[in-house]
């Protein structure tokens, strides 16, 4: 910078601080009103930062709620499969059929009595 330009500037900045700027003078209610105003709105923003610290241990507490359940899911399922497992270890088998045992009593009867009954 040169010194031109910085007895520029300096006048500048003498004559701007010298010079009276335009002021807005505020009426008693008005500046009531804007007070009321602010002590409001500091009052919902720290209503509202309760809030959003509400909701985010709500949150928190939701996602460790949602790992203890996808843990306890996790536990079904295998107990599921295992009971599947189990199932076709304990199911019976065909030669367990019931009317196949029913069949099985009946010729035993009638067989042997058909037998004697041919013997003259």
């Amino acid at each position: 910078m040169d010194l031109t330009s910085r007895t520029s500037i300096s006048i500048l900045l003498i004559i701007s601080i010298l010079l009276p700027q335009k002021t807005y003078e505020f009426t008693e209610e008005e500046v009531q009103s804007l007070y009321t105003s602010i002590r409001e709105l500091e009052n919902a923003d720290s209503n509202n930062q309760k809030i959003i610290g509400n909701l985010n241990s709500q949150i928190y507490m939701y996602i460790q709620s949602d790992s203890l359940y996808q843990g306890q899911i996790e536990q079904y399922e295998k107990q599921i499969e295992l009971q599947k497992i189990m199932i076709k270890e304990v199911k019976p088998k065909w030669y367990d059929n019931k009317y196949i045992w029913y069949t099985y009593g009946v010729l035993s009867m009638i067989l042997p009595v058909w037998a004697v009954g041919q013997v003259k």
